[in-house]
């Protein structure tokens, strides 16, 4: 009998979003009879701790980013290299030790740069291979995906969340002529998660996320202009490891964090979500086919390339942040069509069996 592999799975711990699209990949490992263990910091890691209390889990240092309350995310990384550089390099120490110590096989490092072994396999998930920037500092492009390139092929391979052929949710984000990569298709935890008859639906659901400060000056702008609407909704705050709850004010309810199922129960076709515009959620609106609408981080060209791309397309509305009027949004959003992808993980499979059998 074949004996079974070691896979360790270690997110990056900026935001929740790259540990709720680790979701379906441990899934998928489990599911082909791998040992899996989580390495990871932070909330992210607080989230996979609650969704697998039952696997082992490592701490492996984030790169302590400091997040201006406004300006270019781009411009911000740019003047902390030094600090990435050095968390980089810890990471690889520290990654190092604990393939040492436990045998692991296989690590599949969603977007941590140090996260591989020269020993083993290593696997590289993003769907950022080309980086956006601001349109003032576009000379600024070459340099910082070839930098970006250069990371990634330390690593055996690189899997992009994302179709190979036809409409791509990620856009020009996940474009590259110099790393060949393998498309695994779009990554959500509500890929799995069973369709059942709901007792009770919110109308609006707000997802709040990302870092701080503008998470909550976020949060604080959605609470306001929701109450004055006096309208039901849920705010699912983006913090996990909080054990307090905040209470209802108006017609408003709050949770701290939801998992997959919890969110599902809740919701109904007419549902419209309040988000940011990083890719992991829109994966997660693409496998619920709600209507939504995106209000990108200021500064992140990410997410707001993102926006721009799905709101051009009139899949979903977008606002900015500063301009937010969630009476005018909520309105507006229901001229959008929305997106309904169907999650088959197909792709995902087929490279979790070649890596496991190779």
């Amino acid at each position: 009998m074949k004996a079974k592999k070691n896979v360790l799975i270690a997110p990056l711990d900026w935001g929740l979003g790259h540990a709720t699209r680790c979701i379906p990949v441990i899934n998928a490992f489990l599911k082909q009879g791998a040992n899996v263990c989580i390495a990871g910091s932070g909330k992210s890691l607080k989230l996979l701790q609650k969704e697998f209390p039952q696997l082992h889990f490592f701490n492996l240092s984030g790169y302590n980013i400091n997040y201006a309350s406004g300006g270019s995310m781009v411009l911000s990384m740019l003047k902390q290299v030094p600090k990435i550089l050095s968390g980089i390099a810890t990471e690889k120490r520290q990654l190092r030790r604990i393939v040492a110590e436990n045998n692991i096989d296989i690590v599949v490092s969603d977007n941590r740069y140090g996260a591989y072994s020269n020993k083993i396999k290593n696997i590289f998930i993003t769907h950022q291979l080309n980086i956006q920037v601001p349109e003032g500092l576009q000379f600024l492009k070459p340099v910082v995906n070839k930098l970006n390139t250069y990371f990634i092929s330390k690593f055996n391979e690189c899997w992009v969340p994302d179709v190979e052929n036809g409409f791509k949710l990620s856009g020009e984000l996940s474009e590259s002529k110099n790393i060949s990569v393998y498309s695994i298709g779009p990554l959500s935890r509500f890929a799995d998660v069973k369709k059942e008859k709901q007792q009770y639906t919110y109308p609006i659901i707000a997802i709040i996320s990302g870092p701080e400060p503008q998470r909550s000056i976020f949060e604080g702008k959605v609470i306001e202009q929701l109450y004055d609407l006096h309208t039901a909704a849920l705010i699912i705050r983006g913090k996990p490891d909080d054990s307090q709850e905040l209470k209802s004010r108006g017609m408003i309810d709050f949770k701290n964090h939801a998992s997959a199922d919890e969110i599902f129960s809740l919701i109904n076709e007419q549902t419209v979500f309040i988000s940011r515009s990083g890719y992991s959620t829109i994966m997660d609106l693409a496998a619920l086919g709600n209507k939504a609408i995106l209000i990108p981080t200021p500064g992140q060209t990410e997410q707001e390339y993102l926006a721009t791309y799905f709101s051009e397309k009139e899949i979903f509305f977008y606002q900015s942040q500063k301009q937010l009027n969630l009476d005018v949004a909520l309105r507006a959003a229901g001229n959008y069509k929305g997106l309904e992808t169907i999650l088959a993980n197909e792709l995902l499979n087929k490279s979790v069996k070649r890596i496991l059998n190779t």
